[in-house]
C-alpha cells in the first residue's frame, strides 16, 4: 500500500481492518505526518499527533491518526506546500550591510527585521550608505 492509499484510508475508511493488513516496514509515521500537516483543516489534530511520531510504532500511529481525523466521503485535495518568495524592498541596502558586518545566515535572519525597521524610521542616511 502506498502513501496516497494510506492517506485516503485515514480520511475515508470507517473500519480499521486496512491498518492490520499493512506491513510496518513499508510506512513511516513522519511521512504520513508531513502529508497530514499540509491540510489546514487538521492543524489541531496534526499538532497533537506530532508528539507521537517517533514514540509509537507505525501501526499504532496510524490507529491514533485514524481515530482523530474526521471522516469524509473522499480524501481532500491538498496542494504541496511551496516555499514562499521573500522579496524584501530594501534588499540592495541589506546586502551591503550584511557584507560590511560579515553577518552569517542565522545572524542576518535574526537582525534583518530590526535593520528594516531602522531603515524605515530614517531612510536618508541609509540611502547615503
Amino acid at each position: 500500500m502506498n502513501i496516497f492509499q494510506v492517506i485516503s484510508n485515514l480520511y475515508t475508511n470507517r473500519s480499521t481492518k486496512w491498518i492490520v493488513d499493512i506491513e510496518e516496514t513499508t510506512i513511516a509515521p513522519f511521512v504520513i505526518q508531513k502529508w497530514l500537516c499540509m491540510n489546514d483543516r487538521l492543524r489541531i489534530q496534526t499538532r497533537w499527533l506530532d508528539k507521537y511520531i517517533f514514540v509509537l510504532t507505525p501501526k499504532q500511529y496510524l490507529s491514533l491518526a485514524w481515530s482523530i481525523i474526521p471522516k469524509e466521503n473522499k480524501a481532500p485535495f491538498v496542494k504541496y506546500i511551496k516555499k514562499q518568495d521573500e522579496s524584501v524592498e530594501f534588499d540592495f541596502i541589506l546586502t551591503k550591510v550584511r557584507q560590511q558586518f560579515k553577518l552569517s545566515d542565522n545572524d542576518f535572519r535574526a537582525v534583518r527585521g530590526l535593520i528594516i525597521n531602522a531603515i524605515k524610521k530614517d531612510m536618508i542616511p541609509w540611502f547615503g550608505y
